[in-house]
């Protein structure tokens, strides 16, 4: 028996219950974020273990009380109830600490009893000489590699007949990973490309980047921070932990990924990665990419002067990076993202991004001439357009056989280096066209006065 208090630390500890002889009985890693609820964790409600029968649950086993007292001390649970665990572990990630070890990250708790070397496989073969838990979590395993991994080649780890401490075993479908030795980046391995300043109201800040080598990059320890006169500001950790940046990958920076998602739904939110920001002005700013030595990879200071003097309103629209191969600092090198791309593209190519390799074009291709709507196949006309330049405002409309319009496919949009605008074969009314043939009007103009005209026939059809 004893008596008197046990200090615990308000962001994450680990309690041990121990026997009168030394032995561990229980223990507990917990954190705040087993709450579940912002303001319950700020204090004054208890976490509480929601089915004894799994002890194995850890964070999904416990949750904030229910109990409006606050906690349930001496009495049955207010979160008691039936939760067992019955789905085996996950691979989540490969992390490389040196060129020959590796260090396995699973989503729970592992059986106590060590895999032996022969659970893992690695393609291309490398042999595995020894395999162990590097820390009492369980949720990690090392492993020791008879000899060195090359950089920039891209392995597969397969994991097989592991298990976690309830004695569910891995499943196929989580239980590989791909994976490479990282190498340090260069200045401008890592290139700013996109960055919106001035959300929505109900949207969120948010920069993008992009690995523009060969090689696989670990941005953790990195920071991204405001520059000023050379002088690092507001600098925020990107993250504490490892993270392999692929090459030619785009990743975006933003403190909300469902928020920016949900006001952008084409992003690609497998490339959001939600981490502090420093401080971005509407009206200009800055930020830099810092790795884990201190070194400024790159760095962007932009102004709202950047945008488009078409774009009245600049709330909610990006600025986006034309080309990797010149200067990030250079204003003539960003462009407001096109409307037709909705006004940002976070996790993939930029609307406004000029092929490295292009020549100087301009032209208008309908992409199948003749097309039958409806039918399942070749059921309507692609209007493909590619120019010399980014930033054109665009009008097409479909006109008939006397010059009549029936259809404005588009009306003053912004458009990018390339892309393509689509007709169904209907009419603003909602009817369908008749079969015959049509004409494609397409007028694309320049703020400075340019103008040119394009004239393309297409062709209804029937069954």
């Amino acid at each position: 028996h004893t008596s008197g208090f046990l200090t615990l630390n308000n962001e994450s500890d680990t309690l041990t219950l121990k026997s009168m002889d030394g032995r561990t009985i229980d223990s507990l890693n917990y954190s705040l974020a087993w709450y579940g609820d912002t303001d319950k964790e700020n204090g004054g409600w208890t976490l509480e273990l929601i089915d004894p029968n799994n002890p194995c649950g850890e964070e999904e086993n416990w949750t904030a009380s229910e109990d409006p007292l606050g906690g349930t001390p001496g009495k049955q649970n207010s979160a008691y109830a039936r939760k067992p665990d019955r789905t085996g572990p996950k691979l989540l990630s490969v992390v490389p600490i040196h060129q020959n070890a590796l260090v396995l990250n699973f989503d729970e708790k592992l059986d106590s009893s060590l895999p032996d070397t022969n659970s893992f496989s690695l393609t291309p073969s490398i042999s595995i000489s020894k395999s162990f838990f590097p820390t009492r979590s369980l949720r990690q395993i090392q492993l020791q590699l008879e000899s060195f991994l090359p950089f920039s080649q891209l392995f597969t780890l397969k994991v097989h007949g592991v298990t976690d401490c309830n004695q569910n075993e891995i499943q196929a479908e989580h239980n590989q990973i791909q994976f490479a030795i990282p190498e340090p980046a260069d200045s401008l391995d890592i290139l700013a490309n996109e960055i919106l300043f001035n959300p929505r109201p109900n949207g969120t800040d948010f920069v993008e980047i992009y690995n523009s080598s060969q090689k696989y990059i670990n941005l953790k320890n990195w920071k991204l921070a405001n520059i000023e006169n050379q002088v690092l500001k507001n600098i925020q950790e990107i993250t504490f932990d490892d993270f392999i940046l692929s090459p030619q990958t785009y990743l975006v920076f933003t403190t909300d990924p469902i928020l920016l998602k949900n006001n952008y739904p084409r992003g690609l939110d497998n490339h959001f990665f939600s981490t502090p920001l420093p401080s971005f002005p509407d009206d200009e700013g800055s930020f830099a990419l810092v790795n884990d030595q201190g070194k400024v990879i790159d760095y962007l200071s932009y102004s709202k002067s950047f945008h488009s003097d078409l774009i009245k309103d600049d709330e909610g629209v990006s600025l986006e990076r034309i080309s990797f191969s010149d200067p990030t600092n250079d204003v003539q090198n960003w462009k407001s993202a096109t409307s037709q791309s909705g006004f940002a593209t976070p996790g993939y190519v930029n609307s406004n991004a000029r092929p490295e390799d292009r020549v100087a074009r301009g032209n208008i291709n309908i992409e199948p001439e003749i097309f039958i709507p409806s039918s399942g196949v070749n059921d309507f006309a692609k209007i493909m357009y590619t120019f010399e330049q980014s930033g054109y405002i665009a009008n097409i409309k479909i006109l008939d056989q006397q010059g009549h319009l029936i259809k404005v496919i588009s009306n003053n949009e912004t458009l990018g280096y390339e892309g393509f605008f689509r007709w169904d074969g209907d009419r603003d009314d909602g009817s369908k066209a008749r079969t015959g043939y049509y004409n494609v009007w397409v007028e694309v103009f320049t703020v400075s006065g340019m103008v040119d005209t394009f004239r393309k026939r297409v062709v209804v059809a029937t069954k």
